[in-house]
C-alpha cells in the first residue's frame, strides 16, 4: 500500500490485545450512562453489537449480525477489520458512546475502543461508527461507507466507480491515464481487469470519516499524498484521480498470490510512483539519507524499516530493483518476479537468480546504483 499504515497499534499494544481477544469469557462493551439500555429499542441494537463483537467478527464466514447485501458485495464485509493490525476487533476493551436514530430504519452506534493504561492515562484505538437497518424485520449491521458515500459526488470512468467530496471537479483527463495504465499494465502482466471503486479527496482524514472513523490511533501529521487498496477498491488521498501506485495493486496484485511484500510495492512504485513522487524523487530521498548513515547494511535489506514519514526502503530500493529486473528481462522477468515467493529468503534468491547480486554484496551493489540514479 502506498501509505505508513501509520495508524496500525505497536508491538506493546498488540500483545495486550492478542491476550485479551483470546480470553475464554465474552466481551461486553460498556456504554455512556445517558444510553437508556431499559429501552426495549435501545437494547435491541446494543444487544446486535454485543453480538458481533462476540462472533469472531475478524473471520470471514456468514455472519448472521451484517446485511446481506454486503457480505454479498465483498468477501471480507466489513471495511473497517483489517484498519489496524491484527484486526480492529483484536479485543480491546468497547465502549458505546452514542446511538442515534434518523428515522425508522436508520439508526448509527459510535464506540470506542480503547483501555487504561497502567499511569491511568487513556490509550484509545479507535471511535468507530456503524449503521445499523432492519433486514427482514431483524436488526443488521452496515458499513457506514456505502451509506456515507451517498453525500459525495460520482463519477464512472472506464471500469472504475469514483466517489469524491460535493468541492472537487472531475478531472476526466486524470481518469483516461488511469485507464490507460490499467490497460497497460493488465496486457503486460496477462491479467484480466476487473471494475473496482475508488475514494478520493483532499485530506486522508475526509476517507478515513467517510469509512466511519472519527478517531484512529497516528491520525494528524503534516498533510500528505496517502493512499491504500483493499477489497473495497482504491482509498487515496491528494492525488486525485489517477493513483497509479493503488491501481496497480488492485489490479494485479489479486492474480499474484506467490509474492514477496516488497516485490508488490517495488513494481507498483516503479510503475505508478509512491506517496504522490515518481521513484526518481523516492531514490534522492534514499540516497541523501543512506549518504549520511554509512553504517546501515543493505546486505540485511528486509530488516530495514521506514526512512522517514515520506519514503520507505521498500518503495525506493524495492522500486530501484525492479526497475533494474525489467531492464534486464522485460515484462516477462518481471512477471517471474512477481511469482517468485513469499518469503524474505524467496526475495533475495530473486534477486541472486535475476540480478545476480548475492546477499553480501548488496548493500555494496545497491549504494553504487542509487548513487549512480542521482547524479
Amino acid at each position: 500500500m502506498d501509505n505508513f499504515r501509520f495508524f496500525k497499534v505497536g508491538q506493546t499494544i498488540l500483545i495486550l490485545a492478542l491476550f485479551i481477544s483470546n480470553a475464554v469469557f465474552p466481551q461486553r462493551p460498556t456504554h455512556q450512562k445517558y444510553i437508556d439500555t431499559t429501552d426495549t429499542h435501545v437494547r435491541e441494537i446494543t444487544d446486535l453489537f454485543e453480538n458481533y463483537l462476540n462472533s469472531k467478527p475478524d473471520s470471514i464466514y456468514d455472519n448472521p449480525y451484517w446485511n446481506t447485501y454486503e457480505k454479498k458485495k465483498l468477501k471480507e464485509f466489513d471495511v473497517l477489520q483489517n484498519e489496524f493490525q491484527p484486526s480492529l476487533y483484536m479485543g480491546f476493551p468497547v465502549h458505546i458512546l452514542s446511538i442515534n436514530t434518523y428515522d425508522e430504519n436508520l439508526h448509527r452506534i459510535k464506540v470506542q475502543f480503547s483501555y487504561c493504561q497502567n499511569d491511568g492515562a487513556p490509550y484509545v484505538l479507535s471511535i468507530v461508527n456503524y449503521y445499523i437497518k432492519r433486514e427482514n424485520g431483524v436488526l443488521k449491521l452496515y458499513n457506514a461507507l456505502f451509506i456515507n458515500r451517498e453525500k459525495w459526488s460520482h463519477t464512472q470512468y472506464g471500469m472504475v466507480d469514483y466517489y469524491y467530496p460535493k468541492y472537487h471537479k472531475f478531472d476526466y483527463q486524470k481518469a483516461k491515464e488511469l485507464s490507460d495504465f490499467i490497460d497497460s499494465i493488465s496486457k503486460n502482466f496477462k491479467v484480466t481487469p476487473r471494475p473496482f471503486e475508488y475514494y478520493f479527496a483532499n485530506d486522508y482524514e475526509e476517507i478515513q470519516n467517510l469509512k466511519g472513523l472519527d478517531y484512529w490511533y497516528g491520525m494528524g501529521g503534516k498533510l500528505k499524498p496517502t493512499g491504500s487498496a483493499d477489497v473495497s477498491g482504491i482509498f487515496s488521498s491528494g492525488k486525485g484521480e489517477n493513483d497509479f501506485h493503488e491501481a496497480f495493486h488492485v489490479i494485479v496484485d489479486t492474480k499474484y498470490t506467490n509474492k514477496h511484500l516488497w516485490t508488490s510495492e517495488g513494481i507498483a512504485t516503479f510503475l505508478g510512483g509512491s506517496r504522490g513522487n515518481s521513484l526518481a524523487w523516492h531514490l534522492k530521498r534514499t540516497h541523501d539519507f543512506l549518504d549520511k548513515h554509512r553504517d546501515i547494511d543493505l546486505n540485511n535489506l528486509l530488516d530495514l524499516r521506514t526512512i522517514d514519514e515520506f519514503t520507505d526502503y521498500r518503495y525506493a530500493v524495492g522500486g530501484l530493483i525492479a526497475r533494474k529486473i525489467y531492464q534486464k528481462g522485460g515484462w516477462e522477468m518481471l512477471r517471474n518476479f512477481m511469482n517468485s515467493g513469499i518469503t524474505n529468503k524467496d526475495y533475495y534468491n530473486a534477486i541472486k537468480q535475476f540480478l545476480g547480486v548475492s546477499r553480501k554484496n548488496l548493500n555494496s551493489y545497491l549504494r553504487k546504483e542509487i548513487a549512480e540514479e542521482v547524479n
